[in-house]
């Protein structure tokens, strides 16, 4: 008797325990994802519009709050679909070092010599940089692909999906792109295609994240 009753206590502190961890990843999902919805949106408009040193500020912010998201990503999917988000985490992990390592550059060594740094320099459209910005991109699509199938059991999550398989093939073809030499103006506009798939995917993980932390309680 002492056994059964000391079993179930046991149980009920770990549930309230999963419980508690459950309601920290819908906060810091909800707060992660409003806070890169709205430095998506900043960057996308900043980078479009060709506003320095303002948009590699954005962008250096971004990579912490996109990891964050992808993080609470993997701790929300079910169990036999985490083997996806963690391949997804790891692949956002590779896009937050390559473009805040990038952007940290532009932002110190770039900015603050007085010899010819053209070939580390963004404006230089021959950088060697714009190779780390596309292989970057290509790493945060390759996530969001890898992260997709985490979502599917409601409407909201079907929409995210679709919205993440989006980014995943544009930034499979951005690497394409640009391996092949297209026009800027092509490259440019799959930049305006990301600044609208990705700050709806990011609003609606917050709007997903705060429902399920409403119902958990």
């Amino acid at each position: 008797m002492g056994y059964t009753i000391h079993g179930k206590i046991e149980e009920k502190v770990m549930s309230q325990t999963d419980s508690a961890s459950k309601n920290y990843v819908f906060q810091l999902g909800f707060w992660s994802a409003i806070a890169a919805t709205l430095l998506v949106t900043i960057a996308g408009i900043t980078a479009t519009a060709s506003i320095q040193p303002f948009a590699t500020i954005v962008g250096f912010l971004l990579t912490s709050s996109f990891l964050i998201v992808m993080a609470c990503i993997h701790c929300y999917a079910p169990e036999g679909k985490k083997v996806f988000s963690l391949v997804g985490l790891s692949f956002a992990i590779i896009y937050a070092t390559l473009i805040s390592v990038n952007y940290f550059i532009q932002l110190t060594f770039v900015n603050q010599n007085t010899f010819d740094v053209s070939i580390f320099s963004m404006t230089n459209p021959q950088s060697m940089m714009w190779v780390i910005e596309v292989l970057g991109y290509f790493f945060m699509g390759l996530a969001t692909l890898f992260a997709a199938p985490v979502f599917g059991s409601s409407r909201i999550e079907r929409l995210i999906k679709w919205l993440f398989i989006a980014n995943g093939i544009l930034g499979i073809l951005t690497p394409i792109g640009y391996g092949l030499n297209l026009p800027i103006e092509i490259l440019l506009g799959g930049l305006i295609v990301w600044d609208i798939v990705m700050p709806i995917s990011t609003a609606l993980l917050a709007y997903l994240f705060r429902n399920a932390g409403i119902i958990k309680k």
